[in-house]
């Protein structure tokens, strides 16, 4: 008897334990979104990027590299791409601040499109088109195909 109480209560308990493992994905996706939105309206306060902050971030990234190649510790194939790098880096001319606020614009547009994407995406999630084309199809094939009434 005992058993059967433990096989009976486990038949109704385990649904239920299912069904709130998938409870979360709502709120996942919810925080997405609204981390997703915090990362837009803090890029929009601050702007886009200042030629002379770029100018740091060069010039930190070339004593970085600088520091790698006077420290010993990389052979020559190593060593060799780390100055490439360094190379490189100085040849890179830095953008115009005018190149800096279209690039800016265009990461905010892609961003908030891609918000309001996700936005409908949610909305549209029980609403899914193609499986109720399928659904209308099967529904005329069986109402052409059943048997004729006498």
């Amino acid at each position: 008897m005992k058993k059967l109480i433990l096989l009976l209560s486990l038949l109704i308990l385990i649904p239920f334990v299912s069904a709130d493992h998938h409870k979360d994905d709502r709120g996942d996706m919810r925080m997405k979104m609204w981390q997703a939105k915090l990362k837009v309206d803090l890029a929009e306060l601050k702007g886009p990027p200042a030629l002379s902050q770029l100018e740091k971030k060069k010039a930190n990234r070339l004593a970085d590299l600088d520091l790698l190649i006077n420290s010993g510790k990389y052979k020559e194939g190593e060593l060799k791409r780390i100055k490439d790098m360094r190379e490189k880096l100085m040849e890179r001319e830095l953008p115009s601040q005018e190149m800096l606020n279209e690039r800016h614009d265009r990461r905010l547009k892609m961003a908030q499109s891609k918000m309001r994407s996700r936005g409908e995406m949610m909305h549209k999630k029980h609403r899914n088109e193609a499986r109720n084309r399928d659904m209308r199809d099967r529904n005329q094939w069986e109402r052409r195909n059943r048997p004729r009434r006498k």
